[in-house]
């Protein structure tokens, strides 16, 4: 990734307002006329479906008193309303893709040359953005074989290099009915260069977070290999068979993995001096020293106003190899411009998008990361 500098904070909420007048405006117009275009589209076949639904309805009605119901109709008087209720979603998610694809490149313009990525709304993607490799790497997370990225942005702000992406990770095991899928992740993960020399590994997690130090599902797996393959011999059905001993090979395999890894950097548990924060969170490290050097008071003041400030369900972070990597769990749909319902000849939406990447670009004024020294 090229070194691509991004003016201040400051800087970019005014270049926002100067732009938006000149350039955005003008684009966002024509936008808002494929969305009302659209919307009217959606009116029409609503009114279409609910005025065939009232005829089925009434149908029904009459075949009961007929004592002779027909099986498609009635089908179909249980299918409009689900259909009805799901059409405005997926139209509404169409045209915000669409106007990701149309307007985002110009919208970001403001950022300086920060990219934009989308392998769903662009399926070229000439980055690598946040990559499983550095994700093992900073032990934010359990054990996935499932991946899903929404939006991704990288550049560089007062030249510390970063990284964004929207992600959601999981871990899926068997087929079939014996499919099973475990959340691991799902929100913002934010990678920035440290901008220090950190030579061992040190995390910070939730109390409650179980999905961090590469941790796999393996004695769990073992638990389900235990009871289903017994079942499986004495009922003699091999599928079952089949998979539970590709649970027991994938449970050697993944112990093989953790204990290769254990090997390779032990992270102990290390106590901070804020006892509120030591309620709330654990802190991991390869060395002790260096952790309580990274973690200090003021880092704990601020990373304990972080999951408050973004309004997330968790945030997690780690130091790893020159830099420093963040993972705010939440819910929410971000970096979105405009959808089907909201009309785009207003900055609003907008000055929302625009506010939730300054709030992470301001992460590296908030933890110094731009200091050479010292967080």
């Amino acid at each position: 990734m090229q070194n691509k500098k991004v003016p201040s904070a400051s800087e970019i909420r005014s270049t926002f307002h100067k732009i938006y007048y000149k350039d955005i405006q003008p684009l966002m117009a024509k936008e808002e006329q494929k969305r009302q275009f659209e919307l009217l589209k959606l009116f029409i076949t609503e009114a279409v479906l609910i005025t065939i639904f009232i005829g089925l309805v009434y149908n029904f009605f009459m075949t009961i008193r007929s004592d002779y119901i027909k099986f498609l109709p009635t089908m179909l008087m249980i299918s409009i309303p689900v259909i009805v209720l799901l059409i405005p979603y997926f139209s509404s998610n169409s045209f915000a893709k669409k106007l990701k694809k149309n307007c985002m490149r110009d919208v970001i313009t403001a950022f300086g040359n920060m990219q934009w990525y989308n392998k769903e709304v662009c399926p070229i993607v000439d980055s690598d953005i946040n990559t499983d490799y550095q994700l093992r790497e900073s032990e934010l997370f359990s054990l996935y074989n499932r991946r899903s990225d929404d939006d991704m942005f990288e550049g560089s702000f007062k030249d510390v290099k970063f990284t964004i992406s929207e992600t959601n990770l999981s871990y899926e095991t068997g087929s079939g009915k014996n499919r099973t899928v475990r959340h691991v992740f799902d929100g913002v993960i934010i990678n920035f260069d440290a901008n220090k020399t950190i030579k061992n590994k040190t995390i910070i997690a939730t109390k409650n977070d179980t999905n961090i130090k590469n941790r796999s599902w393996s004695f769990l797996s073992l638990i389900t290999v235990l009871i289903c393959l017994p079942i499986g011999i004495y009922m003699k059905d091999m599928e079952v068979c089949f998979y539970s001993g590709l649970g027991l090979i994938s449970f050697i395999i993944s112990i093989y993995c953790e204990k290769i890894n254990k090997n390779k950097e032990v992270l102990n548990e290390i106590k901070l001096e804020d006892p509120e924060f030591n309620k709330k969170y654990k802190a991991y490290s390869s060395d002790e020293v260096e952790g309580r050097y990274l973690i200090t008071t003021a880092f704990m003041e601020r990373f304990k106003n972080l999951q408050t400030a973004f309004g997330a369900r968790g945030a997690k972070c780690s130091f790893y190899g020159e830099s420093l990597m963040f993972a705010i769990s939440t819910n929410k749909n971000l970096f979105e411009i405009g959808n089907l319902f909201t009309p785009l000849n207003s900055p609003k939406q907008l000055e929302v998008f625009f506010n939730e990447l300054i709030s992470i670009l301001a992460l590296i004024d908030y933890f110094k990361l731009d200091e050479k020294t010292g967080l």
